[in-house]
């Protein structure tokens, strides 16, 4: 009689688990402490559980759960950080629509350039700043204007990745010193001519 309880009792804690995504997720947790694979299709439904689903409990990917994570912007970053280690291309367009989300992709996860969401990084200013320093190892000309208007981040991008009026400096003497050299050329070859009584 014990064992046909003990069964009853199991049957209504799983039927119980099975009426939302929360609580397959923790009957997961908690009882089964493991995969529940009659949940999952449950669980797949909500992004924030399916995320917890797959770092906590999986520890690895969960295929099920990647359309409705890739909706939700921390958990398509959290994803592709914890669970995936790489890219989540499902989830790069709620990614992109945050500029901490987006700059934290490119560095943490690509480390490279994230052009889907160079929009929302160029809409702040420490965001554009960091990105042209730390991930494009270059200038950012989208987030220019936003930097521009932030003394701290103006200053430490012209100290650290590109001061304008310094390059174009920079320009103007290599114009010139090109200039100078073609004149020199123009005057030896004048030289040499009248020396030698050549008419031009």
């Amino acid at each position: 009689m014990n064992m046909i309880h003990k069964d009853r009792n199991m049957s209504t804690k799983e039927e119980n688990a099975l009426r939302s995504a929360r609580n397959s997720y923790y009957y997961a947790l908690a009882i089964l402490k493991g995969r529940f694979e009659k949940g999952e299709d449950v669980i797949s439904k909500n992004a924030g559980y399916s995320y917890r689903y797959a770092r906590e409990i999986l520890k690895s990917r969960f295929e099920k759960g990647e359309d409705a994570i890739s909706k939700n912007s921390e958990f398509s970053y959290g994803y592709a950080l914890h669970i995936l280690k790489s890219r989540f291309k499902k989830g790069e367009n709620a990614i992109s629509k945050y500029a901490y989300y987006s700059y934290s992709y490119a560095f943490y996860v690509l480390k490279g350039r994230f052009e889907k969401g160079e929009i929302a990084i160029s809409k702040d200013a420490m965001y554009s700043y960091k990105y042209a320093r730390y991930v494009l190892h270059d200038r950012f000309e989208k987030g220019e204007d936003k930097i521009s208007k932030n003394p701290h981040y103006s200053e430490s991008y012209k100290e650290h990745v590109y001061d304008a009026e310094k390059e174009l400096k920079k320009e103007l003497k290599k114009k010139l010193e090109k200039e100078i050299k073609e004149l020199k050329s123009l005057r030896d070859s004048m030289t040499v001519n009248y020396l030698y009584g050549i008419e031009v």
